[in-house]
C-alpha cells in the first residue's frame, strides 16, 4: 500500500467560491486510487487543503500522476489555486499491515512532518516501533509513512483527536511517561513541523 498526501493551496479570498466545489473535487480527485480524507488546515499555513489517497501499487500512483499531467485542470478550481504539493508515501515497516480506514477519528487531525537526516530511516523506525503500541493507548495514531519521492526523506505522521483538549492530554501523559518523543527516535531527525486540520464533511475521515 502506497499514500499520496496532496496539498491544495488556495489564493487569497478565494475560499467562499471554492467550498461548494470541494466535493467534487474529492470524489474525483483520483482516477486509480481511493481518497481517504480531505482536511482544511486550522493552524498552520491558511486557506490550504489537505488529500490523502491510498493506492495498490506504484503502478496505480504512477497511472494517475501520469493523468494529472495530461490535464489542464484536474481538481476543478483551476482559477482559484495558488499551488499544489503531491508527495508519495511508504508506510513504517511496523504500520504495512494497518492500512489507514475510513472512520469518525476526529475531527482533528495533527498533521506533523519530520525531515530526515541522510540513511537516517532505519533508525528511526526501528525505535518507534519498540514505543508506538504504549503511545497508542494514549491516543491512536492514524499512519505514519516515509517519503519515496525524490530529495530529503520527510517521514509524516496523522494524529486523530477529538478535540485539542483531548491533545493536550494525551500529549502531555506521553511525555511525562517517558515514551515519547520516542527514546532513540529523534537522533537522525532535522527539521520538525506540526499543523492541525479538520475533516471536511465530505471526507472519509471523519
Amino acid at each position: 500500500m502506497l499514500y499520496d498526501l496532496t496539498i491544495l493551496s488556495l489564493l487569497p479570498n478565494t475560499l467562499g467560491a471554492v467550498m461548494p466545489i470541494l466535493p467534487k473535487t474529492y470524489e474525483n480527485f483520483s482516477s486509480t486510487g481511493r481518497p481517504l480524507g480531505a482536511f482544511a488546515c486550522e493552524f498552520g499555513q491558511l486557506n490550504r487543503f489537505a488529500f490523502l489517497t491510498a493506492y495498490d501499487s506504484v503502478e496505480a500512483l504512477t497511472e494517475e500522476r501520469a493523468r494529472l499531467m495530461r490535464t489542464d485542470d484536474a481538481y476543478g478550481i483551476a482559477p482559484y489555486l495558488g499551488g499544489v504539493v503531491s508527495t508519495a508515501f511508504k508506510p513504517l515497516f511496523f504500520m504495512e499491515d494497518k492500512p489507514v480506514t475510513p472512520g469518525e477519528y476526529g475531527p482533528f487531525y495533527e498533521f506533523r512532518t519530520y525531515t530526515l537526516a541522510p540513511n537516517g530511516l532505519d533508525e528511526t523506525a526501528d525505535a518507534w516501533s519498540k514505543i508506538v503500541e504504549r503511545r497508542n493507548a494514549m491516543s491512536p495514531l492514524l499512519m505514519v509513512m516515509a517519503s519515496i519521492e525524490e530529495g530529503p526523506q520527510r517521514m509524516v505522521h496523522i494524529w486523530p483527536y477529538n478535540s485539542i483538549e483531548d491533545r493536550v492530554k494525551a500529549r502531555g501523559q506521553a511525555s511525562k511517561e517517558g515514551i515519547w518523543p520516542p527514546p532513540g527516535g529523534s537522533g537522525k531527525l532535522t527539521a520538525l513541523q506540526s499543523e492541525l486540520f479538520v475533516a471536511t464533511g465530505f471526507s472519509d475521515l471523519k
